[in-house]
């Protein structure tokens, strides 16, 4: 799963490297060297294998079962007692099982696409639990989803893109701990409304509503004063001159991501984006000299293009 990662954006640390475990897709590499296998990603052909071989893996923190038409979770994966990423994306799930309490290193569990209509209690059992991806489950109960989310106790990323919305459910406002929230793929949600519910999250930092083809903010957007990141990547119809005043209001916005928007200018005025720290406009239309301009008119602020 891809986080908004705020502070590296910030700073653009030239030192921060990367390191990716190995991918394991089968039991039979797997278990050729148990002790180092920290990424499990199976092929749905290998599910009857889980129940013996996941004890055999005493090291699995990251373990992938996407995209196999799954109905129930398979016995197995509760054995992975060092596992904090559980992504079961993609698959026809209406539940989960009480034994997943086990798993109570979990931080990252990855619901997306399947067919809950509730959300399962389970999730308040873990006490590392930081981020749920429950995007695309058009059948959830949403409400009934936030007062389960509401026992999460450490719950900080949550995932709602390509729900159908069109108004926010209100009980997200009881998430009182949420720092980024994704909203992507919602093109018929009342963004009026969903600001006045935001506004409510005071620890709110980070807020993604790509792909939501906007031509115009709503202007109550500045009640939403404690974000510091906003993402409004892939809405080509954006009006770029509303947009530069409108972000003037929200006076603690450090970082704004606008790629992908089909932009060729920006306004001659952009003192809205003044107090930027980064301004992310890659994969637009910028001839060399509009690039240069942009950067003259903001010498504080790093561009990306």
């Amino acid at each position: 799963m891809k986080r908004i990662q705020i502070l590296v954006l910030i700073l653009l640390l030239p030192t921060t490297t990367i390191c990716q475990d190995k991918r394991y897709t089968s039991f039979l590499t797997a278990l050729q060297e148990p002790e180092k296998v920290k990424w499990l990603d199976l092929d749905c052909k290998e599910l009857d294998k889980l129940p013996n071989n996941t004890k055999k893996l005493p090291n699995v923190n990251s373990f992938y079962l996407t995209d196999c038409k799954l109905k129930e979770i398979p016995e197995g994966i509760e054995n992975l007692q060092n596992l904090t990423l559980l992504n079961v994306q993609g698959n026809n799930l209406s539940t989960l099982p009480d034994n997943l309490i086990r798993l109570n290193m979990l931080s990252v569990i990855n619901l997306r696409n399947n067919s809950f209509n509730n959300l399962p209690k389970v999730l308040t059992s873990f006490s590392n639990l930081r981020e749920i991806d429950i995007a695309e489950n058009h059948k959830l109960d949403f409400e009934q989803a936030c007062k389960v989310l509401s026992g999460v106790k450490n719950l900080d990323f949550l995932y709602l893109s390509g729900n159908q919305f069109t108004e926010l459910p209100t009980g997200v406002s009881t998430l009182k701990k949420l720092k980024e929230l994704h909203l992507e793929d919602n093109p018929e949600l009342n963004f009026e409304q969903a600001f006045e519910v935001m506004a409510q999250i005071k620890s709110l930092r980070i807020l993604i509503i790509s792909n939501n083809n906007l031509s115009k903010i709503p202007n109550n957007i500045e009640v939403l004063q404690q974000i510091e990141g906003l993402v409004l990547d892939n809405n080509p119809n954006i009006k770029i001159e509303d947009l530069v005043q409108q972000i003037q209001n929200l006076t603690n916005l450090k970082v704004l991501l606008i790629r992908n928007n089909n932009l060729e200018y920006l306004p001659d005025d952009l003192n809205g984006f003044a107090s930027l720290k980064l301004l992310e406009l890659s994969k637009n239309k910028f001839s060399e000299k509009e690039k240069s301009r942009i950067i003259n008119r903001l010498p504080a602020t790093k561009i990306i293009f």
